[in-house]
């Protein structure tokens, strides 16, 4: 199985609007991060996406633009899924009904924002709505998904995904308890840090190393990174095995 970084940026991308670089090398191709994205390529052939940020054509167009066989939602912000208008092009493209998978919470905020398929009933040739709970497996082609429930601080609840035996979390502060018998033994996890201090909304880089050491999967990846999270940095901190991302980084799953 392959993971493509589509995007490996905070809310605001790198650089933001407001903060520019911050504290990381603008002159290193590495340090400039679309919005957090992810392709899975599963050996049975399906592409599976992760969230739709803002920045999605762009990060589709880079990569070829596709087939994509689903979409699963992490949480409903802005830059998770503020780009979902362009899952109205993948769809038509391929034929129409893209299997969403995403938690009923969320689903308000993907209808809100493409109301005008939903308001007139267009978005039944185009969509497959599949809510998704906590801990309830499905399966997409002969690969077994399982959404694991996050808190996301202050910012309510989010999900991450187990697919086979990798897992990718991002956007949280907090897992439920239930979460840590699927985190076992993983080939790979793909864990968002937001930042090198604390932050009410995601954990930091101290908090995330311990959880790593918990977790001890075979590889771990850093993604969601904001303007402290200087690329070459990290790769000279980070201990053995664990490992910035960059957007356009592949990464191979062994199952």
């Amino acid at each position: 199985m392959k993971v493509k970084i589509l995007g490996c940026g905070p809310s605001g991308g790198l650089p933001s609007l407001a903060y520019g670089f911050g504290n990381v090398n603008p002159n290193n191709p590495k340090n400039h991060r679309l919005r957090t994205s992810a392709l899975i390529l599963t050996d049975d052939g399906k592409n599976i996406l992760i969230d739709t940020g803002p920045d999605i054509r762009t990060q589709l167009l880079s990569v070829g633009i596709p087939k994509i066989d689903a979409v699963l939602y992490t949480h409903d912000h802005y830059d998770h899924m503020g780009g979902a208008n362009e899952l109205v092009m993948i769809s038509k493209k391929q034929g129409g009904h893209l299997p969403i998978y995403i938690s009923e919470y969320d689903l308000k905020e993907f209808q809100r924002l493409l109301y005008y398929l939903f308001d007139n009933n267009i978005h039944k040739d185009l969509f497959e709505i599949h809510i998704i709970e906590p801990y309830q497996a499905f399966f997409i082609g002969t690969n077994t998904i399982t959404p694991l429930k996050q808190s996301h601080g202050v910012n309510g609840i989010s999900y991450g995904y187990k697919i086979n035996n990798m897992a990718y979390t991002t956007d949280w502060t907090e897992l439920d308890d239930k979460a840590f018998p699927y985190l076992k033994n993983l080939s790979l996890w793909i864990l968002g840090v937001v930042s090198r201090i604390e932050c009410r909304t995601h954990i930091h880089l101290d908090i995330a190393l311990d959880w790593i050491k918990h977790i001890n999967a075979q590889k771990t990846y850093l993604t969601h990174m904001g303007n402290m999270m200087d690329y070459d940095d990290l790769c000279r901190e980070l201990p053995k095995n664990v490992y910035p991302c960059y957007d356009g980084l592949e990464i191979i799953s062994e199952e």
